[in-house]
């Protein structure tokens, strides 16, 4: 199983691969043209502890879910990535010009399955307004048979993100439904070809494990051999919850480690070279890697490992980083009064967004996951996603700056 033995030698040799190490710049996917496609989830926001009655009657409904914060994290980390190296160098003056404006769009595209039976225009305008940087204005994949997922969202005491599903969301009426195949194979094709690039990377948050919600089957694009043709990276954060006492079970992990092999071999069957140069970004929060990481262990049994290539793990570990290629990265200091999150909801799909769009374009390791945590950073520092602002790109540049200072003392 070729995604376990990947996983074993993790344990084994701590991802001390040449293969996985930043200097190696593939002339197949490193390319600075790429263009990011973005999957993900929309989920309408219900904010507040249901234990507390607060007297308000019609709480404020707001756009969530992981989707459109990986994609606000990829640009955000473009943006911020171009302007730190426009720094480095002369700066012109349609640069300077250019500040006194809005940032530029980015080159990424976002995708999303919606529920019409909740869904109203002002929330599509509303979508719009919070990703003012894409290439275009969002691609909704509608369904009048289902609703949007809604939650109720809070945050406890420890700043641990709860929630509970509003009105039978998640059943077949809701993401069970909904997630199923939702965008297809055929309507990323669609996509590809009206951009009319050669290299596109695709970006996908999947739920995963046993009884996934929508049976796993978002995953489906990814085992089209048409549209991986002509991915040059895929890159998944794979969804699994851990139960009360934080752990994962070991038929949840199964899945998410069958998951990551089908995909690995999908990607490496659809490579036209001898030797497949395409890359695999898989960004897991640290319980599913060490579930992962335990689980390969046992399946391993102490045999001989293989290195196998293209594959990438970049764990995010919330307040403690993130972790690339036994690489360990360091969390930025927030900047709010206390030097606590204001919000950590969607920062880890920020990051993996952030670090997906930065290898994807010619990024070593060190670059895409500073970047990565400094997106995920400044995203705890606000209520809602940042504003797409001069401003807030520096904030992420300086961010940047003090996590790529800090790496290896």
């Amino acid at each position: 199983m070729i995604a376990q033995i990947a996983l074993s030698m993790v344990v084994v040799a701590g991802f001390s691969s040449p293969s996985y190490r930043s200097s190696t710049r593939s002339s197949y996917w490193n390319r600075e043209d790429t263009h990011i496609i973005v999957v993900g989830k929309i989920i309408l926001d219900v904010y507040g502890d249901p234990t507390i009655r607060d007297g308000v009657d019609d709480p404020k409904v707001t756009i969530g879910g992981g989707g459109p914060q990986a994609a606000w994290g990829a640009c955000a980390a473009l943006a911020a990535r171009d302007l730190m190296r426009r720094r480095v160098s002369e700066i012109d003056e349609s640069m300077v010009d250019a500040v006194s404006s809005s940032p530029p769009k980015q080159s990424v595209t976002f995708m999303a399955p919606i529920g019409l039976r909740n869904w109203i225009p002002s929330m599509t305008n509303e979508l719009q307004h919070i990703l003012p940087m894409l290439h275009s204005n969002p691609i909704l994949l509608t369904s009048e048979c289902h609703i949007t997922p809604t939650i109720q969202i809070w945050h406890d005491s420890s700043e641990v993100v709860r929630w509970m599903p509003v009105n039978g969301s998640f059943g077949e009426e809701g993401a069970g439904g909904l997630w199923k195949d939702r965008p297809t194979a055929e309507d990323i094709l669609n996509v590809i070809t009206s951009l009319g690039r050669e290299s596109v990377a695709f970006h996908a948050i999947l739920e995963s494990g046993h009884n996934a919600t929508g049976d796993g089957l978002d995953a489906l694009p990814f085992f089209s051999p048409s549209l991986m043709k002509r991915v040059s990276v895929a890159s998944i954060e794979p969804i699994v919850f851990p139960d009360n006492i934080g752990v994962i079970s070991s038929e949840d992990i199964s899945k998410v480690s069958s998951l990551i092999e089908r995909i690995e071999a999908s990607l490496v069957a659809s490579s036209e070279m001898e030797h497949c140069s395409k890359l695999l970004i898989v960004s897991p929060d640290r319980p599913c890697y060490s579930a992962l990481v335990s689980f390969s262990s046992e399946y391993a049994n102490g045999k001989e490992m293989i290195c196998v290539q293209g594959i990438e793990f970049a764990v995010r570990d919330g307040s403690n980083g993130s972790q690339v290629n036994g690489l360990a990265v360091p969390p930025a200091s927030l900047k709010t009064v206390d030097g606590k999150p204001l919000n950590p909801t969607g920062a880890g799909n920020a990051y993996s967004g952030a670090y997906a769009a930065c290898r994807s374009t010619g990024s070593s390791v060190e670059e895409a996951a500073s970047l990565a945590n400094a997106v995920g950073a400044v995203v705890c520092e606000y209520e809602n996603l940042p504003s797409w602002t001069w401003q807030v790109l520096d904030r992420v540049v300086e961010a940047a700056i003090e996590v790529s200072s800090k790496i290896g003392t």
